[in-house]
């Protein structure tokens, strides 16, 4: 599974297959054991990566000018 750090953490290299287990927010992880991304998504440390932005700007309407009387 392809994940995303969110937050800077220390894991376990061997199941990240990185060269060392001090991981920084934004760092991306190819092929991570499928166990051990869900135990970091559920703990909000990661979240599944596929490449592509997962959230959309969000529309609003623009706000009204304030009414005088």
């Amino acid at each position: 599974m392809k994940i995303k750090a969110k937050w800077g953490f220390i894991g376990d290299a061997a199941k990240l297959k990185a060269d060392s287990p001090r991981v920084k927010a934004g760092q991306v992880f190819e092929d991570v054991d499928d166990e051990y991304a869900h135990v970091l998504i559920g703990k909000g440390l990661a979240e599944e990566f596929d490449g592509k932005a997962k959230t959309k700007a969000k529309e609003t309407k623009p706000t009204a000018p304030a009414e005088t009387k």
